[in-house]
């Protein structure tokens, strides 16, 4: 949350209909989290909000009115130049919210969007990789939960990145490669630590043979070519992982642990499932599934995400852009 106060970046949600993102909203200014657009039919805003005066803070823009149509359709043209859309087309699509959040996050008018209350993964993502399009360095779009742990979780204490939880289905090598770097680099960003990420696997360092096994070794190989600065511990058993002694016991390396901050599991089951026995179970706090390898930070929201659920993925969206702004030299 201090990394989005230090911030101070325009997170625009497109969502205003839902009472949940509007009181998300307001929370988000009344905690000095973001800056936060609204897109909506004003009154109807207003009406959600409940006569909060805190409203007044937050900037709202109906996109059916907007005097913006014209820049934004031309932004969205080019962005999908393969369907050659028309200008009319275009601005018609523009009045949509979740078109006009990208749009804006596209043209800088917004630093990230928050959205998926009321609308399909599916559709934020489609949305978000046309218009704002694919991080030039890791090129594929995936998710990661950021899983917070009490003091007194056995093997794990404190915050970690568990990836991925929620979008690529079956990775191959190179898939899983970009998901672990993506998903390092967020922990830097997020956890304001070097991150040690772990490549998860029913092996350990060669203790069984199977393409599953073989997959999680290549993209470990991969990984390293490619960043070898980078702490990375695989293939590796979960408990191996995470207690000194079974890591020792299974890797014959005594000395040589380094607790990870950073999961990737070998596919969605794997992730899914074990993010949701973590927070279940455990009893982990789950934030997200927080989007990456987008050109700009565009985050999705469960169906069934509770007030303080938007709150921390606005406080998430705004600290990934304040990174985005930082590392393109912007103020």
């Amino acid at each position: 949350m201090n990394g989005a106060r230090m911030s101070r970046r325009r997170i625009v949600l497109p969502e205003s209909n839902d009472p949940r993102v509007v009181q998300a909203g307001i929370e988000a200014v009344k905690q000095q989290i973001a800056e936060i657009i609204l897109l909506g039919n004003p009154d109807q805003v207003r009406s959600a909000a409940t006569n909060d005066p805190a409203l007044e803070r937050l900037t709202i823009i109906d996109p059916v009115t907007s005097p913006n149509h014209s820049r934004y359709a031309e932004i969205l043209i080019k962005a999908r130049a393969k369907a050659q859309i028309s200008i009319d087309k275009a601005k018609e699509q523009i009045q949509l919210p979740l078109v006009y959040a990208n749009c804006m996050v596209a043209s800088g008018d917004a630093d990230g969007c928050v959205a998926g209350a009321n609308i399909a993964t599916a559709e934020v993502i489609r949305h978000a990789i046309r218009i704002v399009g694919a991080n030039p360095e890791f090129k594929l779009a995936s998710s990661f939960f950021l899983m917070l742990f009490g003091s007194t979780t056995p093997g794990i204490q404190g915050p970690a990145l568990f990836a991925d939880c929620g979008l690529v289905i079956n990775p191959d090598a190179s898939e899983l490669a970009k998901i672990a770097a993506a998903t390092a680099q967020n922990a830097r960003i997020l956890l304001d630590m070097t991150p040690v990420v772990a490549m998860l696997s029913f092996s350990s360092m060669g203790s069984a043979r199977h393409p599953a096994v073989s997959r999680v070794y290549q993209a470990t190989k991969l990984l390293n070519q490619q960043y070898p600065d980078l702490h990375v511990i695989g293939e590796i058993q979960f408990d191996a992982a995470i207690f000194p002694e079974i890591f020792e016991s299974k890797t014959g390396k005594t000395g040589k642990f380094v607790q990870p901050n950073v999961f990737i599991f070998p596919n969605l089951d794997a992730g899914n499932i074990a993010y949701k026995i973590a927070e279940r179970v455990a009893g982990a706090t789950a934030i997200g599934p927080i989007l990456q390898g987008i050109n700009k930070p565009i985050n999705d929201l469960s169906r069934g995400c509770t007030i303080d659920d938007i709150v921390r993925s606005i406080a998430v969206t705004a600290c990934q852009a304040n990174f985005d702004h930082n590392s393109r030299g912007k103020s």
